[in-house]
């Protein structure tokens, strides 16, 4: 190990690179007859049936085809031409050395049958993951299509909703990390705390839930890895697409892509604009001051500089400015609080080439992020009254970046990958905040230690600046080897996390064993993954800071050490083809962890701070059920059931923290008994209609006890019911909701490539009234979207 990291080092001092470490392959060869004569025009597809992905390229004169930015997935490729036969061959693309592979085609078809037949739609890889494809992306209901990511994702068994785009992971609060074409995004990136990534952009993607592979660190609870668009080796030249779309309660959005190139060079650029009256999921059902508009802009720039090396560039950014949700007596006494967002990124990154089994990636990259929340209007210490803004004042400005620095060698040999690397980040963070309670009630009195208010009528202000800089530091090796029917997933990780005045080491174990059985087409599946999950970078400079006192003691005592999470997951389940159409897995998982990590939402506004609590266990089992196009018609089935428990005593937040030795478990509120998506899709010609529905048994909820009379929470009461849990005893839990929404759309072909798109989505088809949460300590109360039909027009050349 010593010897590969020296090496890789070594290396990345050499190749001066940023952003974008591959995460796709490419595969090429010569298409040739019987004579071994090139075939011109030869068309050569590639797909793989249970995600949707499909792509098409026609053979040169010189009978040589290429498939550029090929996600990581298994394929099967057929290759044909009129008057010869056709060709198929099974293929797994699982790295980004290239793959060389002729074909030749035969004067019947005879092979044909044979080979189809054997088509295996399970995947031989140790990990466990649901691959997702453009085809579905598109597709998806949502009100505004450049919002939809997180809509995308909950069709993947155990991922549990919540308010604004925000999901909990198989009990976790959001220990899940996106991986743009190799290189990890660790902040926030939900509506409510910075700017949504556009759906717009991907080409496909893995959601890796198990078996996360060495390489990924920082947030690796669950992984999606993304691979973005790309215009190297377009064979039809420049397009693109513009689109329009229209929702109920003043929703409107604007988008566009191109793209372009040819074999040395590509480009893609997407960007879209929109805006609402219901930009996100109020705290009741008036949808009182919810307006707001978001943009992104997404490049991607791709060269060929020589048969072994490729560079590729992508710049980036977005901002949303957006209205605080009100209460219906913050509305009442005219609060008007904004929001505003801003990321920019830019990267650079470069491919080389060692020989065809030998690479290098080398990446740098750079985040920067900003948050504002502006008050309805200033305060000073000794305020006599709050004006609109009620019970509490506050007023955030804060920057967040990313830089980092990734590099790996990748070695295969066989059915043999190796890979090693090195990566460093650097997180610079600075806040300023404000805060006063403007409410006396809410004071325990004049000897209150952090929010004083005067039985006179003034107040004080808390306010905070200060900034920090985490760094992760990590080297890996990870080694995925297939032996007879065995597949092998075998990393270490090695994570040095430096927060505010300690250092946290870290060796990770990561280790996942798959035995197939071919004859009847099964897959089992065990799973072994020791995780460190940094912690939220927002909100933590004042998590961490000695500022923050104990509110219980009167003295100004620190606050514990807010620490990266460690957690210990485990998987075993079994995966069944059933037929040539469909394929059915089974998963038990259970992990225990750590300085269990949460995060604690300051009221609606969006500003958070990251907490953890001593420890954390979890379990649960997930069933997906996949049926591949027969007829034109496809579907699935995901299913999860999700156990959460923590305990005392709780450090970090702004007041959430707990210093209780109570040793009793409690049910955090990312805890559901079952959560279940089905969805059937028909497709014929250039028509496609399809139906979801979604059954939620509902998230742990605050006592409506506490808010019974007061009519800011008097509507949800009815929304939450008492029952007995096993473990705690009685408890309030959200009430059970199913909603179905409902999609059409029909393709029109036009001349020249030229194509005009509608789509038709009716959301919450039955308008089904409930809430997301309920008086929660960590999300508060938002209730769930109502009927909602909208609808999208796009004209692609």
């Amino acid at each position: 190990m010593r010897r590969i990291l020296n090496f890789t080092l070594a290396m990345s001092a050499i190749h001066v690179a940023a952003l974008a470490q591959s995460a796709s392959g490419t595969v090429s060869g010569l298409v040739m007859d019987e004579q071994s004569k090139p075939v011109a025009a030869a068309s050569v597809l590639v797909e793989n049936k249970i995600s949707g992905f499909r792509r098409v390229v026609k053979t040169d004169a010189q009978g040589r085809y290429r498939l550029n930015n090929l996600p990581f997935n298994p394929y099967h490729l057929e290759a044909g031409v009129p008057g010869l036969g056709t060709v198929h061959k099974n293929l797994d693309v699982r790295s980004n050395l290239p793959i060389e592979l002729d074909l030749t085609l035969l004067a019947t078809a005879s092979a044909v049958v044979e080979v189809v037949e054997k088509a295996n739609l399970i995947e031989d890889h140790a990990s466990s993951h649901t691959d997702i494809d453009q085809s579905t992306i598109e597709k998806i209901p949502t009100a505004v299509q450049s919002r939809g990511m997180e809509n995308i994702l909950l069709a993947t068994p155990g991922f549990i909703q919540d308010e604004n785009g925000r999901f909990h992971f198989r009990g976790s609060h959001g220990q899940v990390m996106y991986v743009v074409d190799g290189v990890p995004v660790t902040d926030q990136v939900q509506a409510t705390f910075s700017n949504s990534m556009d759906p717009s952009q991907v080409e496909s993607m893995e959601v890796i839930t198990g078996g996360i592979s060495a390489e990924f660190g920082g947030k690796p609870g669950a992984v999606v890895n993304l691979t973005s668009k790309s215009g190297l080796g377009s064979s039809n030249g420049f397009g693109g697409d513009v689109s329009f779309g229209a929702a109920r309660f003043n929703t409107s959005e604007m988008g566009f892509s191109v793209r372009g190139g040819g074999d040395k060079s590509g480009y893609f650029v997407t960007g879209a604009t929109s805006q609402s009256d219901r930009f996100l999921d109020p705290v009741n059902f008036d949808n009182l001051h919810n307006h707001g508009n978001t943009e992104r802009l997404f490049s991607r720039f791709d060269w060929l500089l020589s048969s072994t090396d490729t560079l590729r560039v992508s710049i980036s950014g977005g901002q949303t400015k957006r209205d605080v949700v009100n209460l219906a007596s913050q509305e009442l006494a005219g609060q008007n609080q904004r929001v505003e967002n801003v990321d920019a990124n830019v990267s650079l990154g470069w491919t080389h080439l060692f020989s065809d089994i030998q690479s290098l990636d080398t990446s740098l990259f750079y985040r920067h992020s900003t948050s504002k929340l502006t008050p309805t209007h200033d305060l000073s210490s000794g305020f006599a009254d709050g004006g609109p803004d009620f019970p509490f004042w506050a007023k955030q400005d804060r920057s967040l970046d990313n830089q980092g620095l990734v590099t790996a060698y990748t070695q295969k040999d066989g059915d043999n990958t190796f890979k090693a690397g090195l990566q460093y980040v650097r997180y610079p963070i600075h806040e300023r905040f404000s805060f006063a309670i403007t409410d006396s009630t809410l004071v325990s009195g004049p000897s209150d230690p952090l929010y004083p208010y005067s039985s006179l009528g003034g107040g004080n202000l808390f306010t905070f600046d200060d900034g920090i800089t985490p760094t992760l530091a990590s080297a890996f090796i990870q080694d995925d080897l297939k032996i007879g029917h065995w597949n092998l997933s075998m990393g270490l990780r090695f994570d040095s996390y430096r927060g505010r005045n300690f250092t946290q080491n870290q060796l990770q174990p990561r280790v996942g064993v798959a035995y197939t059985v071919p004859t009847s087409g099964t897959l089992f599946r065990v799973i072994y993954d020791r995780l460190m999950i940094t912690p939220e970078n927002e909100g933590l400079a004042l998590s961490t800071s000695q500022q923050v006192w104990t509110t219980t003691s009167g003295l100004n005592t620190p606050v514990a050490q807010l620490r990266a999470e460690l957690q210990d997951s485990y998987l075993v389940g079994v995966e069944q083809q059933l037929g040539k159409v469909a394929k059915v897995s089974l998963e038990y998982w259970w992990k225990s962890s750590t300085n269990a990590a949460d995060n604690s939402q300051f009221l609606n506004t969006g500003v958070l701070f990251p907490i953890a609590a001593a420890k954390g266990k979890f379990h649960g089992m997930d069933l997906r059920l996949d049926v591949i196009p027969v007829n034109g018609w496809s579907g699935y089935l995901s299913a999860g059931t999700v156990r959460t428990i923590f305990y005392n005593p709780t450090v970090g937040g702004l007041d959430a923290a707990s210093t209780s030795v109570d040793t009793s478990p409690y049910l955090i509120d990312h805890d559901q008994k079952l959560t279940m998506q089905v969805g059937l899709r028909y497709e014929h010609g250039g028509f496609y209609g399809q139906v979801i529905g979604r059954y939620d048994s509902g998230l742990e909820a605050g006592d409506p006890t506490t808010v019974a009379g007061n009519p800011d929470y008097d509507f949800g009461i009815p929304y939450v019911h008492l029952e007995h849990d096993s473990l705690v005893g009685d408890n309030y839990r959200i009430k059970s909701r199913t909603v179905w929404n409902v999609s059409l759309g029909q393709e029109f072909k036009l001349a020249d490539r030229k194509a005009l798109k509608v789509s038709l989505d009716l959301l919450n088809v039955f308008d089904e009234k409930g809430l997301y949460n309920f008086l929660s300590t960590f999300g508060g109360t938002h209730v769930i979207p109502p009927r909602t039909f909208a609808a999208r027009i796009k004209y692609s050349f």
